[in-house]
């Protein structure tokens, strides 16, 4: 890094002290590493990057983004959840890939009042606030309700009756309350019913990101898959070590490297067959960007097919390509972020009839027409995936050109209760109990894929904690939000500063050869 960007990134206001002193500290040390063998022609280094959702710890993640873009790192894979969405969208429509983005997207989520997305009934936000503002509320009111139903309750004890009527009247009391709640929650329900079980419509978020996307140029899905998706020669970057037989020969010598240090562990015959296949690879061999391509994958939920769902990857199974012309793509965001009862689900009516939407049914569900769902219901893509790092992670890899990235959001209450429970605190009530199923099975699919593939957390996933704020707190303030962006800036140089790329491709092509049986596990004694 040059020192004149140094300082005017010192410079800027919204860097706490914390941030410029741990800037300045490391500034050298990371801007002489190596992160990526993939480079444009300004030098700039590409990653695939992974982003995990978090409700409006959006900006933690643009600060983490941030951390990376000062250092040269551009992004060819991108993919996110929810908030994690949103900012994979705008980094996708946001300029040209070669330009860095997080000072743009910054000032759009910095500038956005989040609290107008709570697009519902005025109680519903006054309610909301209400609760995100004093923790003691729901508490507080209870104990007021049982202290004003007690004195109800009292009350035709303390007070003389002169008959048997009024005796009867005092003792009826107590049922008015009761009476006038019954009303109120049926009339809550009725109206949850009527707006599709949803607190919130989602329509002002879902026309705030159609203008952004509409201010980078970008109306339609066609118009940025256009932009972003490329392949191969088309986009236009560069092998760190040449052109032309370099990386397959790079490639050649590394694999050999890993049989040369784990000669105990090989499965001769199976590695063997893997490396005659790598040297008769002609396609590597004077064309390192073979298979390489840009990509910008969202996730959500469809409860209706029970399904995770990738956009645009696998947007035909609800759009035809002839919607997908006219489509915002924020609508792919809407559908990402539509956290269960807080937003209303988005849903979309399937046209049975297109090609397109045939073909796709088939290809990703082995459907035939007449058994195409009519509707897509979606959710939040984190109830099922709120991480997707598994979407860019392959077994059929030739040697790695770029890594793989991602980041994690926290906070001080989630870091606690990873540190696991007695069982009476698991069992002390049945909200309890069921409120730790629901978190053993929100993200399984994530989870799942991480415990098997522990190489991940070792070498590219940072975790950025997010204090005491709260993930639906739609009512942050701008400082609150810079608070986020420097601990998320903070994390990105942490992660930067101990990254070691060389050792990263090492251990995932062990990884690579450990999936097909190439490497074999160390024989450990078992019991049973």
């Amino acid at each position: 890094m040059k020192t004149e960007i140094l300082q005017k990134i010192l410079d800027e206001n919204l860097l706490s002290r914390e941030s410029k002193e741990k800037l300045t500290a490391l500034h050298e040390q990371i801007s002489a590493k190596t992160f990526s063998d993939l480079l444009d022609a300004e030098g700039n280094q590409y990653i695939e990057f992974v982003q995990e959702g978090g409700g409006v710890w959006g900006s933690a993640l643009v600060g983490y983004l941030y951390g990376l873009e000062i250092f040269g790192i551009r992004f060819l894979k991108i993919a996110g959840t929810s908030a994690g969405a949103i900012n994979t969208m705008l980094i996708a429509a946001c300029k040209t890939k070669e330009e860095a983005k997080s000072e743009t997207i910054r000032e759009i989520l910095l500038n956005w009042n989040f609290a107008d997305f709570m697009d519902g009934k005025s109680y519903v936000k006054a309610t909301i606030h209400a609760i995100l503002n004093d923790k003691n509320f729901l508490k507080t009111n209870a104990i007021i309700a049982a202290i004003l139903m007690g004195i109800l309750i009292i009350a035709p004890f303390a007070i003389p009756s002169k008959t048997i009527w009024e005796a009867k009247l005092l003792f009826l009391v107590p049922l008015i309350p009761l009476i006038i709640a019954f009303f109120y929650i049926k009339k809550l329900y009725h109206n949850f019913r009527k707006s599709n079980s949803g607190l919130n419509p989602g329509n002002v978020f879902l026309q705030q990101m159609t203008e952004v996307m509409n201010g980078f140029g970008i109306k339609t899905v066609a118009e940025l898959n256009q932009k972003f998706v490329q392949k191969e020669l088309h986009l236009n970057l560069d092998y760190r070590y040449g052109n032309d037989m370099e990386y397959y020969t790079n490639a050649l010598n590394a694999i050999e490297d890993i049989r040369m240090n784990n000669l105990e562990h090989i499965d001769e015959t199976r590695y063997r067959i893997f490396f005659e296949g790598a040297e008769n690879n002609d396609y590597y061999k004077h064309n390192p960007f073979y298979q390489l391509q840009s990509e910008y994958i969202v996730i959500t939920t469809d409860i209706n097919a029970k399904i995770k769902v990738e956009l645009p990857t696998m947007a035909n199974l609800y759009w035809s390509e002839e919607e997908l012309k006219h489509i915002s793509p924020a609508e792919f965001v809407r559908a990402s972020m539509s956290v269960p009862f807080f937003f209303e689900p988005m849903q979309k009516l399937i046209n049975k009839d297109d090609d397109s939407v045939q073909y796709a049914w088939k290809f990703w569900m082995n459907t035939q027409k007449e058994d195409i769902f009519p509707v897509g219901i979606f959710i939040d893509g984190g109830s099922i995936s709120n991480f997707p790092i598994d979407v860019f992670h392959s077994m059929d890899i030739f040697y790695p050109r770029m890594p793989l990235f991602g980041v994690q959001l926290t906070s001080d209450s989630e870091i606690l209760g990873e540190k696991g429970k007695t069982s009476q605190q698991i069992l002390k009530t049945p909200l309890s109990y069921a409120g730790n199923i629901i978190g053993t099975l929100k993200g399984f699919n994530d989870k799942s894929f991480l415990t098997k593939h522990t190489f991940y957390h070792l070498y590219s996933i940072k975790t950025v904690n997010c204090g005491t704020s709260s993930w639906l707190n739609f009512f942050m303030k701008r400082d609150e939000k810079e608070q986020l962006f420097n601990a998320g800036f903070l994390a990105a140089l942490d992660f930067l500063n101990q990254f070691d790329w060389e050792k990263y491709k090492y251990e995932r092509m062990m990884v690579a050869m450990k999936e097909k049986k190439i490497l074999k596990e160390e024989d450990t004694k078992t019991v049973g």
